[in-house]
């Protein structure tokens, strides 16, 4: 909001998005697949969350207001201006092409960090989550906001620019999906999990059984999965359980702060998220 403070508009911030999470938490409690979690789990994924923010919001003026801009003006602007004027089929189709977008260049980004080592350093925090619920959706390491804008920032601004209402419905909408795909909800779409993502579809991305790694990458259609070859169709009574394989969870503030910093610099590093064993293919750490 124009005229408050870093201070202000930074804890406006905060307590909007726990104001969410309240909602999204209640509707959890509905039909939960796990009723009980640890509030310790929840704690800890508050907490990161205040940190995390803290560290992106510098990441996210530098890139929005100063990279995005220089390096899509110097290109002669974007391809796509809905800043232009538009008639409301065109700005619902507009925006769902930007939805598609997105989620094309989610989806490189998301499966480059399982089949790279060095990123998959960085996302592993996000994997150990042993209680999957909307707490969840921030549990991701602050490097990955760099990240975020080089594989998904950059190229889109590129290639759609929005400004002002469509830029902030479209925002919302992308924050309030990936809460509701991290819910801790037993919710099964049925064929609809072919058209559009959901809680049991996210699921299934974060089980370390065989059959389901590597699986579901795609934050809001399947479509991309479907495409290129790693979609997995929920069953309707599979919600498996979530994690690593060692069950490592590493909800310590110091610990996740460095956890990418230590696989990176250990002696012993190697890619050994995905091995194969006599067992089929198992996730580690």
């Amino acid at each position: 909001m124009r005229g408050l403070t870093p201070a202000l508009e930074f804890t406006k911030y905060i307590v909007t998005s726990f104001a969410i999470y309240g909602c999204f938490f209640m509707v959890e409690r509905i039909r939960p697949v796990e009723s009980d979690q640890p509030r310790s789990h929840l704690w800890f994924n508050l907490r990161w969350f205040v940190l995390y923010s803290l560290i992106v919001f510098g990441f996210q003026a530098i890139g929005i207001s100063i990279l995005v801009p220089t390096i899509r003006d110097s290109l002669g602007g974007s391809l796509i201006d809905l800043q232009a004027p538009h008639n409301s089929w065109s700005v619902l189709l507009l925006s769902l092409l930007y939805l598609f977008l997105v989620d094309f260049f989610y989806y490189w980004f998301h499966r480059l960090q399982h089949t790279s080592s060095f990123l998959w350093e960085q996302h592993k925090l996000h994997h150990s989550e042993l209680s999957l619920n909307v707490t969840s959706t921030r549990r991701v390491h602050w490097l990955e906001e760099p990240l975020v804008l080089i594989f998904l920032g950059l190229p889109l601004g590129i290639l759609i620019q929005f400004n002002g209402l469509p830029l902030g419905v479209l925002s919302l909408i992308e924050i309030l999906w990936l809460q509701f795909i991290h819910m801790n909800l037993r919710l099964h779409l049925g064929t609809a999990s072919r058209i559009i993502t959901g809680p049991q579809y996210h699921r299934i991305h974060h089980s370390f059984k065989v059959e389901h790694l590597d699986k579901n990458f795609s934050a809001f259609f399947p479509l991309w999965d479907i495409f290129f070859g790693t979609y997995y169709h929920p069953q309707k009574n599979e919600f498996p359980a979530t994690g690593l394989n060692n069950k490592e969870d590493y909800n310590n503030i110091f610990v996740a702060f460095f956890l990418p910093f230590k696989g990176w610099i250990s002696s012993k590093h190697k890619h050994t998220r995905i091995s194969k064993t006599k067992g089929g293919l198992v996730r580690k750490e």
